[in-house]
Formats: C-alpha cells, sequence, structure tokens
C-alpha cells in the first residue's frame, strides 16, 4: 500500500482546514443540538479521502463508458450490413 502524505505549513493549517470545512459545510453542531464528534480537523481529512476516491471513481467510470461506447459502435459497423 502506498502512503500519501500532504505537508501543510503550520503557518496555513488552519486556513486549509477551515476552507475545508466551509466548502463542504462542517457544522460544528448537529442538528439535534449537540457537539459535532468530528473535529473540523478529521472532518477535513475524510472530506480530502473521498474526494480522491470520487475523482478515481469517475475517471474509471469514464474508461470504462469509452471503452464500452467504442466496443459497441465497432460491433455496430461490423455486425449489421444493410443493403
Amino acid at each position: 500500500m502506498a502512503i500519501i502524505t500532504i505537508n501543510i505549513p503550520a503557518n496555513i493549517t488552519n486556513r486549509v482546514i477551515d476552507g475545508f470545512a466551509k466548502r463542504y459545510a462542517y457544522a460544528p453542531t448537529l442538528e439535534d443540538g449537540t457537539a459535532n464528534p468530528e473535529t473540523k480537523t478529521q472532518f477535513a481529512k475524510r472530506k480530502l479521502i473521498e474526494f480522491i476516491k470520487q475523482s478515481v471513481r469517475e475517471a474509471e467510470i469514464q474508461d470504462a463508458t469509452n471503452a464500452a461506447a467504442t466496443t459497441a459502435a465497432a460491433s455496430a459497423d461490423t455486425d449489421i450490413q444493410l443493403t
């Protein structure tokens, strides 16, 4: 397994975490009014992991879609003979 490490300079750590929290709508309190057990830092890390997974998923789906379309087109071109 590969390990990916992202080093964020100490002077911008809060800025990065706050940016992720705002971008993905982190809530410090839950709908029932209790404190969110997930910290802003944990939330930012989870969202970053989700972003990476979603990016890979979308790329692989696009590749599979393109391959299937190419196969279907080639099959239609060779299998369907109309005169």
